[in-house]
């Protein structure tokens, strides 16, 4: 399953996040909004959330790469993927995954971030739709792009709340209440891509997957050094 099908099937709950951080900001933060408001700003409001907010999600979250929203999740140099540590770190700590019979299944396991994460992605194209692969992936992308929402409301709500004069102590609030989603969100993240990965190594360790044997990676190699 593509990385967009996943995302249209999680997409309504990044909706909700950020409707949910702007009732935070409306109702808790801003002085004097939510108290004694009429039917004509509630209606106002339900238009702001469900036209506004879809839009400005998807600004939010898609202006990132890849590889910034692992760093953020991760809180590794930028191109550090979850796969990049799957054989030397997190698979050994999976009591799933037998390592030697890993290897006699798919040949010999690379030891660089870089060279782990292509064998891995690799490993992962020959069992993406298998139900426990795809639904550890959909976890992933969904708090990983949470966690780049978090971030931008936590950057941006006490800076708009300073400069409107907001009530004294509302800036430091707000970025309180969104530092703490975004870690618990990055944190979410972080686990869900350790156990993504680990889910792909646990099935090729459990069983030979056709297309996954070792006779390629000599060649691969050979190939780039030459």
């Amino acid at each position: 399953m593509s990385s967009k099908s996943l995302k249209s099937e999680y997409q309504k709950w990044l909706w909700m996040l950020a409707t949910a951080d702007l009732i935070v900001v409306a109702f808790f933060l801003l002085p004097g909004v939510g108290v004694g408001g009429d039917i004509s700003k509630l209606a106002n409001w339900r238009l702001l959330t469900t036209v506004l907010v879809p839009i400005a999600v998807l600004l939010l979250v898609n202006v990132l790469p890849h590889k910034a929203k692992c760093m953020l999740v991760y809180w590794k140099p930028y191109g550090w993927m979850p796969g990049s540590e799957v054989f030397s770190k997190f698979a050994p700590d999976d009591v799933r995954v037998d390592m030697k019979a890993l290897a006699k299944n798919v040949g010999q396991l690379p030891e660089t971030p870089r060279e782990q994460n292509a064998r891995w992605y690799q490993l992962y194209k020959l069992v993406e739709n298998r139900t426990e692969v795809a639904e550890a992936h959909r976890s992933f992308l969904m708090y990983r792009d949470m966690a780049a929402l978090s971030l931008a409301f936590a950057l941006l709500t006490p800076a708009g709340l300073y400069l409107i004069g907001a009530a004294r102590g509302a800036p430091w609030l707000a970025a309180a209440v969104f530092a703490s989603q975004f870690v618990l969100t990055a944190l979410s993240a972080r686990w869900s891509g350790v156990r993504f990965v680990c889910n792909v190594v646990a099935l090729h360790s459990a069983k030979k997957i056709t297309g996954a044997g070792p006779a390629r990676q000599p060649r691969r190699a050979t190939a780039q050094q030459n």
